[in-house]
C-alpha cells in the first residue's frame, strides 16, 4: 500500500503542475503527441516497490527525457495514463514483451538501461555502507529514478540528431522542471541523491533549499563519450583493479551484460577509471574518509 501512496501523490501532484503549466503557455518548445497540439506528459519518477521500506533511501537522477532519439515520436505515449508513469510502463510491459529477459531492465532512460548509472549507483550504494539487493531487477525495486529534465524537446524540421537542454545546461528549459523535481522530493523524501553535476551546478541553490536532510552527490553523467574523453584520461582517476571490486560489481561489470550497452573494447576497460572516479567525488562531498 505504501508505494500505491507514494505513486498517486506524485500523479496527482504531476497532474496539476502540468495542468498549471499548459494553460500558461510556458511550455511551447515541449513535445507534442503525433497527431495534436497537446503537449506529452511529463513522467513521475520509477519508484521501486521496495523503495518505501528501504532504511537509507536513494534517488538517482539521470538527465534529460528524450522521446526523440532522432526522428519524430512515434506517438505511443500519447496516452496519458501510461504516458504519466512511463518509466514503470517500459519496465514491466514493453521490454519484457519486446525481448523477453534481460540483465538490466529498461526503462526508456538510456545511461540506466545500458547498465552504466546502475552500477554507478550500486557502487556508490556500497561505499555508503547502504545494503542492496545483488540483482539489477530486484535493485531497481528497491530505489526511485528519473531524469531531472521532465520533457523532450520538440524536433523542429530537419532535426536530424536529440537535442538535449541539461548540457549546455538551457536554464529556461530546466527551471519549467523544478516544481516536478520539489514534489520528488517531499513525497520521496530521499536520503541519498546522486545526479548530474552540470545541473546540480545550475540549480544548486534551489536544490539546497528544497532537499531537507538528503546527500548529494553530483556526478558526470555516465555513457561512453564521457568515460573515454573525460573520466579515463585524467590522469587523476587511474583504472581500478577489477580484483578490488565487490564480487556484485565484478558480475554486473561483466562484458556478457555491459557489452550490450555500448561498452566494449577500450570503453569497456575504461569504465574502471569510473569507480576511481566515484572514490573521489564521495571524498570530496566528506561523504567516505579521505
Amino acid at each position: 500500500m505504501e508505494h500505491k501512496i507514494l505513486v498517486d501523490q506524485l500523479k496527482e501532484s504531476y497532474r496539476q503542475i502540468f495542468a498549471e503549466q499548459s494553460a500558461a503557455g510556458v511550455l511551447s518548445w515541449a513535445q507534442t503527441k503525433k497527431n495534436s497540439t497537446d503537449l506529452v506528459s511529463p513522467t513521475i519518477p520509477f519508484v521501486g516497490h521496495n523503495y518505501h521500506a528501504q532504511k537509507t533511501k536513494v534517488l538517482l537522477y539521470a538527465s534529460a527525457e528524450n522521446l526523440v532519439q532522432g526522428k519524430q515520436y512515434n506517438g505511443h505515449l500519447d496516452k496519458v495514463d501510461w504516458a504519466i508513469d512511463r518509466h514503470r510502463w517500459y519496465k514491466d510491459d514493453w521490454y519484457k514483451n519486446k525481448f523477453g529477459k534481460i540483465f538490466f531492465p529498461k526503462f526508456h532512460i538510456a545511461p540506466i538501461e545500458d547498465g552504466g548509472l546502475l552500477i554507478v549507483l550500486l557502487y556508490i550504494c556500497e561505499q555508503l555502507g547502504i545494503e542492496m539487493p545483488i540483482t539489477p531487477n530486484e535493485f531497481v525495486e528497491s530505489i526511485a529514478l528519473a531524469n531531472f529534465g521532465k520533457f523532450s524537446i520538440k524536433p523542429q524540421e530537419g532535426d536530424k540528431h536529440n537535442t538535449d537542454y541539461a548540457k549546455p545546461v538551457d536554464k529556461p528549459k530546466l527551471d519549467c522542471c523544478l516544481p516536478y523535481i520539489k514534489r520528488d522530493l517531499e513525497v520521496l523524501r530521499p536520503d541519498i541523491i546522486v545526479m548530474p553535476q552540470s545541473i546540480y551546478g545550475v540549480e544548486r541553490e534551489y536544490i539546497k533549499a528544497i532537499k531537507g536532510d538528503a546527500k548529494i552527490v553530483p556526478i558526470y553523467q555516465i555513457n561512453t563519450r564521457v568515460v573515454n574523453k573525460h573520466i579515463s584520461k585524467n590522469a587523476q582517476f587511474p583504472p581500478k583493479d577489477v580484483n578490488e571490486l565487490s564480487p556484485v560489481i565484478r558480475d554486473w561489470y561483466d562484458a556478457r551484460h555491459f557489452h550490450d550497452g555500448g561498452f566494449t573494447g577500450k570503453s569497456y576497460s575504461n569504465f574502471l577509471s569510473v569507480f576511481t572516479y566515484l572514490d573521489s567525488v564521495l571524498k570530496s562531498r566528506k561523504l567516505i574518509a579521505l
